[in-house]
């Protein structure tokens, strides 16, 4: 039996879940979401996360400049802690590189992380070097959530409306650019993403159910929203936003600009739910209601040209 066999990454990561005991009353949340959140104090959670840059699956040297991989590195970790309603404070480096790798290039990557710590004042406080046949950059992330902030996966209600900022698809699309040797300006979203922090900020303190960054395509993550929560949802595929260059980039390689939306992922945009009531002071931001939350009976449905289709899984790393 092979992971594929099992449900692919979200498989295996249940497999995992059902293998692991908490020795510690001090976890709040653990394995679901975008971080872990132990109990630190009265007024705050501890958030912790880890994720990981592998050469030649998340990024290619080809493509990339030293820099923009450092970079990358830390805002993808910065996403989770954003999804999470909190803030990034600290930040461990692993690093792993071949033997003969330059020391330019460690240093450029190097110089992209500091860059990204000293915009959001992560301290950098550890970590760990190995040799390796090819470049991986793993960072685990530190920072905190005030409890009244905190957002998880699982808090969607029936008839909250699900949210998605900015625009989705770019980061996948740029991709595909690259690979085609087609210029677009798609290219600068996989390159040099952002994280939503503070814009997650705010959301929160207007008040969220649930809430989840998008690196595995907008269909993975209101899948996971579901999960978690045990509820189904309808997204209405003409409102999931699209910039109108993702949409000129797409035709150049006459794609659909939603797939590389809805499948794409490692835009770290933000999805997430909240009543109804909430809309009003949402709307003052950079958001776009693209659907509902609705009873787990109904399940997980797109809609499109009037019909009701199911929605398929985002991207999978064992697929």
């Amino acid at each position: 039996m092979k992971i594929k066999d099992i449900g692919g990454e979200a498989g295996l990561i249940d497999r995992i879940k059902t293998k692991v005991k908490l020795y510690s009353k001090n976890v709040f949340a653990g394995i679901g979401d975008d971080a872990a959140v132990l109990k630190y104090n009265k007024k705050h959670y501890f958030l912790f996360t880890t994720d990981s840059l592998v050469e030649n699956v998340h990024f290619s040297l080809k493509y990339f400049k030293p820099e923009q991989i450092g970079t990358k590195a830390v805002e993808q970790n910065v996403s989770d802690i954003a999804a999470m309603g909190g803030v990034p404070k600290y930040a461990l480096l692993s690093f792993y590189f071949p033997k003969n790798i330059e020391i330019g290039l460690v240093d450029g990557i190097m110089n992209g992380i500091n860059k990204k710590c000293r915009e959001y004042k992560i301290s950098v406080i550890g970590g760990n070097v190995s040799s390796s046949k090819q470049i991986i950059i793993s960072i685990a992330m530190i920072g905190f959530a005030e409890k009244k902030y905190l957002a998880l996966r699982s808090g969607a209600k029936i008839n909250d409306l699900i949210f998605c900022t900015g625009n989705v698809g770019p980061s996948a699309l740029g991709l595909e650019l690259l690979k085609k040797k087609v210029k677009g300006n798609s290219i600068k979203k996989h390159l040099d993403p952002k994280s939503m922090l503070n814009l997650a900020r705010k959301i929160v303190k207007i008040g969220v159910n649930s809430m989840i960054d998008v690196s595995d395509g907008v269909a993975s993550e209101i899948r996971n929203i579901c999960s978690e929560s045990n509820v189904g949802a309808l997204i209405y595929a003409d409102k999931i936003p699209i910039s109108k260059s993702a949409i000129k980039d797409a035709e150049k390689i006459k794609k659909n600009p939603l797939d590389f939306a809805l499948y794409g992922g490692e835009d770290f945009e933000l999805i997430f739910t909240a009543s109804k009531n909430k809309l009003k002071k949402l709307k003052k931001y950079s958001v776009t209601v693209i659907g509902k939350i609705v009873d787990k009976k109904y399940g997980i449905r797109l809609i499109k040209n009037n019909k009701r289709l199911k929605l398929r899984d985002g991207f999978d790393h064992f697929r």
